[in-house]
């Protein structure tokens, strides 16, 4: 061996012997050049050079330029922010998407800003509530000034938006919504194959009932299943110088919620398949007829007066929208689905009238997409849930049959029934108008001025008007006393 390399060779050979990790060991180079130890530990390898005078250095790894450009690629990746859902990622710089959601003022609005600050953080967006009266919201979306990115909708309106194309397609911005929804609420947020309205709260016609009354009249909300079983409570109210039937004063109160589930019991409406007016028939002339007798068993109030006198006992029973009257065990009152039948033995009829809050998008936002996701945010049921203290009425299968809730809510479950078996009114612009018209004609009827056939015959006559263009109905002067 060359004496020259006799201290090299020691050298490698110590450094072996401290490896003791090695797989693998190669030597190269020589006397006058660089030596070095290639040392492999399994993931990881580590070059020693070893100098001609016996100097020991690490190397930078080498590495190619495809490594450099992956590497540099990768670390930019790590460093860039998430992508938002559009793929397009945001810089540090940009500021937050600013959404404006128009609300019913009150209750609403209060409950939806407590839940904002979550959704405004994980969505890099800032949210102003602004806070509107019922007639607010519905005239800004009709005129097209609704200057807001998210808007509260109430049911009634919807004919008249979608004849205005006043709300941006859901169905277009991804929504789909999950079978959780009571079906009877889906209705009116689409045309059959769009979705322009996200189903929130809803609520429907009940019958409320005062249960003193029910027990002295021998009756309870288990056995009225009829319109005669009902008839028959009111009349023995009366009997005993009660008010049996509490109705509303106003023509519209008492055509949607009074006279509309008696109509529908006897398979009536207001309109054919064809959309022409079905007034001037066999089946509205009975139910006419049936309403005569049940209002001579009562008394026409206001809607406050309804709910204090079917509470204190003054009155036997009344319809009512569910949210009206806040059940719990200690209630003077309580409330059942309408029975939706003649007889006992008669054909069952959805006839509860179903009304619904909703959330749509106008069609002038400025940021639909996140408006989509707000409302998407809000109409989850664990949002939802949040919502629940504040009186605000779900219709999710999730919230209204979850056994943990009814204990608090006990009239869940009687809401959940009430919604499966109620419809909207008709799906028309002209909607008020048949109201009035038809409000008048009973006025007529019940202070005897008119003959049943009579005001039903111009009732059709004025609707077919209305419907074509032709006319607008005018109210009466006067109400029943």
């Amino acid at each position: 061996m060359n004496k020259k390399l006799l201290p090299l060779c020691l050298l490698v050979l110590t450094l072996l012997c401290s490896l003791t990790a090695c797989k693998s060991v190669e030597v190269i180079g020589g006397a006058d050049s660089p030596t070095a130890v290639f040392v492999a530990d399994g993931d990881t390898e580590n070059a020693i050079v070893i100098g001609p005078g016996g100097e020991v250095t690490t190397p930078e790894p080498a590495v190619d330029d495809a490594d450099t450009t992956e590497t540099d690629a990768e670390s930019e990746v790590d460093a860039a922010p998430a992508p938002t859902p559009d793929g397009i990622p945001p810089t540090p710089e940009e500021p937050p998407v600013p959404l404006t959601v128009a609300l019913l003022s009150g209750a609403w609005a209060e409950a939806v800003r407590a839940e904002l600050p979550a959704f405004e953080q994980g969505n890099h967006v800032v949210c102003e509530v602004r806070e509107l009266s019922r007639d607010e919201l519905h005239d800004a979306l009709a005129g097209g000034t609704a200057d807001c990115d998210l808007i509260m909708v109430h049911s009634s309106g919807m004919p008249e938006f979608r004849k205005a194309d006043a709300l941006a397609s859901l169905s277009a911005l991804g929504y789909r919504p999950d079978g959780d929804f009571v079906p009877a609420v889906m209705d009116i947020c689409t045309d059959g194959s769009t979705y322009f309205l996200a189903p929130w709260y809803a609520n429907a016609t009940v019958l409320l009932c005062n249960k003193q009354s029910l027990i002295a009249s021998g009756s309870s909300t288990d056995r009225i299943q009829s319109l005669q079983n009902l008839l028959s409570v009111c009349k023995a109210a009366k009997a005993r110088g009660e008010i049996g039937f509490a109705y509303h004063q106003t023509h519209e109160e008492r055509v949607t919620l009074d006279f509309l589930p008696i109509l529908r019991s006897f398979d009536g409406w207001f309109v054919d398949q064809n959309g022409k007016p079905s007034i001037y028939t066999k089946k509205f002339q009975d139910a006419v007829n049936f309403f005569l007798e049940l209002t001579a068993t009562g008394k026409a109030l206001t809607h406050s007066d309804l709910l204090s006198a079917v509470d204190s006992g003054r009155a036997a029973v009344g319809f009512i929208c569910s949210d009206w009257y806040p059940l719990s065990p200690k209630s003077a009152a309580t409330y059942i689905s309408f029975p939706g039948k003649e007889t006992s033995g008669g054909e069952p009829h959805a006839t509860g009238t179903c009304t619904l809050w909703g959330l749509g998008i106008p069609a002038g936002s400025q940021h639909p997409e996140e408006a989509e996701r707000l409302l998407e945010y809000l109409t989850n049921p664990n949002i939802q849930r949040n919502f629940l203290s504040s009186g605000l009425t779900p219709c999710r299968y999730s919230v209204l049959q979850a056994p943990e809730l009814q204990k608090s809510y006990p009239h869940y479950a009687k809401l959940c029934t009430a919604l499966e078996q109620s419809r909207y009114v008709p799906s028309l612009t002209e909607w008020p108008g048949m109201c009035d018209i038809l409000g008048e004609e009973l006025w007529k009827v019940m202070a005897g001025r008119k003959k049943v056939t009579e005001a039903l015959d111009d009732a059709q006559k004025r609707a077919e008007a209305l419907l074509a263009g032709e006319a607008r109905p005018d109210g009466p002067a006067e109400e029943v006393p």
